[in-house]
């Protein structure tokens, strides 16, 4: 669908717990769907967090992890699992968005769209498939407006874990590497949730901790835009391409910021 003239929010949080920006999210939805907002985008990167989506099976702790539990606790108990997670500085997300464990982390920016996902695909409330379809060509055009090339839409190899492997996927010197992952979520004919970019080299330094997105590490490895340019990446840089490629896939003349304080007020009036 053609949204030429369109402005949609931009929502800069900075730094903000995961179950945080979960909840304002939750708030934004209920607002888009009773259309007192347009679509906004919510920009964040989250402190060092193990989230779990709805894909029950794809959720597992890493073997490496669990054998560090087991050594410091002598049992690999769910108590003694938050237990070390909250003594290394990290906490633990059950989160409402589609697909399995991830690790969020400090250098991985994460952009979540709440928006009419009709509006943006000319589809039908459930044709979940022709949003995922905007998800990913937004990531992929996102990596390349930072000078990553050679993106692919899956990897060539197969593996046991899954039959098929969407995500931001690049190979190189015969080794798949993973670059960015998305979850959705869908409620009241809204889109939320969204997609993460692998930026910076400590941003995926912790995702041993799980088995990424279902994958066993011998499967994966996760690879950032600092690895692939072999250069700092800027904030701004990050931002500026991912709004660049936003603009494209979904339609938009621009974006307005606004924080949430201030939409919250005006919405409470």
């Amino acid at each position: 669908m053609n949204l030429e003239n369109k402005i949609a929010n931009w929502m800069e949080l900075g730094i903000k717990p995961y179950d945080e920006v979960m909840e304002i999210q939750d708030r934004l939805v209920e607002l888009r769907a009773s259309g007192l907002i347009p679509d906004t985008i919510i920009s964040v990167q989250h402190p060092l967090t193990v989230s779990f989506g709805v894909d029950s099976k794809n959720n597992q702790f890493s073997d490496l992890f669990l054998s560090r539990v087991q050594q410091a606790y002598g049992n690999t108990e769910e108590s003694s699992i938050m237990e070390y997670l909250s003594d290394n500085g990290a906490s633990f997300s059950l989160s409402k968005r589609g697909g399995g464990a991830t690790v969020f982390a400090l250098g991985q920016f994460a952009f979540y769209p709440v928006v009419n996902h009709c509006d943006i695909t000319g589809s039908h409330q459930l044709d979940v498939g022709a949003y995922k379809s905007v998800i990913y060509r937004t990531l992929f055009q996102s990596l390349r407006n930072l000078g990553v090339e050679g993106i692919k839409v899956s990897s060539s190899l197969d593996y046991a874990t899954r039959n098929e492997r969407k995500d931001a996927w690049i190979e190189r010197g015969g080794v798949t590497l993973k670059m960015g992952s998305k979850g959705i979520g869908m409620k009241r004919g809204v889109a939320y949730h969204g997609f993460a970019l692998n930026a910076t080299r400590e941003g995926i330094s912790r995702s041993w901790m799980v088995n990424q997105c279902g994958y066993r590490p011998e499967e994966v490895k996760l690879w950032s835009v600092e690895h692939e340019l072999n250069k700092k990446v800027e904030p701004k840089e990050v931002y500026d391409a991912v709004q660049k490629s936003i603009m494209a896939n979904f339609g938009y003349a621009g974006f307005q910021k606004i924080d949430l304080e201030k939409l919250e007020v005006k919405n409470a009036c």
